[in-house]
C-alpha cells in the first residue's frame, strides 16, 4: 500500500513538473523569445562536413545552447570554436561540457547577445534560429563576414546565395558562403 502511495505521489510531482515545462515554452514562444532545442550529433555531422570545417576555421555557433556544435567542431573537425549564448544556465552548462570534452584550448562560450558581438573574424557560422530571428540577423552577416565565409543555418533560410542544402532529420540544413 505504501509504494503504491509513494507511486501516485512521484507520478503527480512528475507531471506536474512536465506541464511547469511544456507552460515555460509556450510562455516563451508567446513573448517572440528563443526556445532551446538541440541539434542531433547526425545533424551537426553533416552540417560541419557541408562547410567543410578543418583546424584553419575559426567557427562561431550563434545561440550555441549546451556546446554541442562547438565541441563537435573542435573534437571531431580541429576547428578554433566561439559559442555564444544568450542564457546564463546554457552558458555555464557549456564551459562545464567543453572542459569535460578537454576541449578548452579551442572552445571559447561567450555569454551575450550574439547581436551585440562582432562577428567578422569567423571563417565559418553556424545557427539554429527562427525565421523571424535569421531575418534579423542577414544585414549583420553581411556587414560584419568577410567575403568567403561559410554559413550554416538549420531549417530556415537566410536571402543569401545558397551553395547546398541536405536534409537533415525533419528540417533542411542550408549552406551560404559570403
Amino acid at each position: 500500500m505504501e509504494s503504491t502511495v509513494i507511486l501516485s505521489i512521484t507520478l503527480t510531482l512528475i507531471s506536474w513538473l512536465a506541464f511547469a515545462i511544456l507552460a515555460y515554452f509556450f510562455i516563451l514562444l508567446a513573448r517572440n523569445k528563443a526556445v532551446f532545442v538541440p541539434l542531433s550529433q547526425k545533424t551537426i555531422d553533416v552540417m560541419l562536413r557541408m562547410a567543410d570545417v578543418g583546424p584553419d576555421d575559426l567557427l562561431f555557433d550563434l545561440g550555441s545552447g549546451d556546446g554541442r556544435v562547438v565541441i563537435a567542431a573542435a573534437k571531431k573537425y580541429g576547428s578554433r570554436a566561439v559559442g555564444i549564448e544568450k542564457s546564463k544556465i546554457l552558458a555555464w552548462l557549456s564551459k562545464k561540457a567543453v572542459k569535460k570534452n578537454g576541449v578548452q584550448d579551442k572552445v571559447r562560450i561567450v555569454n551575450a547577445d550574439f547581436f551585440a558581438e562582432d562577428l567578422s573574424e569567423a571563417s565559418v557560422v553556424t545557427a539554429y534560429l527562427s525565421r523571424k530571428t535569421n531575418r534579423r540577423l542577414e544585414p549583420k552577416l553581411r556587414r560584419e563576414l568577410k567575403e568567403g565565409t561559410r554559413i550554416l543555418s538549420a531549417d530556415h533560410t537566410f536571402k543569401l546565395p545558397e551553395i547546398a542544402k541536405a536534409k537533415t532529420g525533419h528540417f533542411w540544413t542550408h549552406l551560404y558562403v559570403k
